[in-house]
């Protein structure tokens, strides 16, 4: 009778549908190192993720700007235009997140001011 029960207790559990683990995000807080010809910079991102879209926030030393992007795979992309000293400037970042999504590595296109390196990790929480 035991191994009769214990049967029909195993089958079920095989049978069971398992929930899928959830997909790795970029969603959240994020320190950057942005590496320019004129120094180092230290913003921070806020990112939100649907699908593939990315929203948020960039936060740096001329103030907080609404950002777009994607990500596909682990390419991320997200611009925003920021006001620097009465100048606009449209800001695009291209990266790729590393397979934990712990960090992220790319460059970015500053406008008139040229291009940089950077590099994201996860802020502690």
């Amino acid at each position: 009778m035991h191994a009769l029960a214990l049967t029909i207790v195993l089958f079920v559990a095989q049978q069971a549908p398992a929930k899928p683990a959830p997909l790795p995000t970029v969603a959240g807080k994020w320190n950057v190192s942005l590496e320019m010809q004129s120094g180092t910079a230290s913003p921070t991102l806020e990112l939100t993720q649907e699908g593939e879209k990315v929203g948020g926030f960039y936060q740096g030393r001329y103030g907080k700007f609404a950002l777009t992007g994607t990500l596909k795979g682990k390419a991320l992309q997200f611009t925003f235009t920021m006001s620097a000293e009465g100048t606009e400037v449209v800001m695009k970042f291209r990266g790729d997140v590393s397979t934990d999504f712990q960090t992220i590595k790319g460059t970015a296109e500053l406008g008139e001011m040229g291009e940089a390196a950077f590099t994201a990790k996860r802020a502690d929480k």
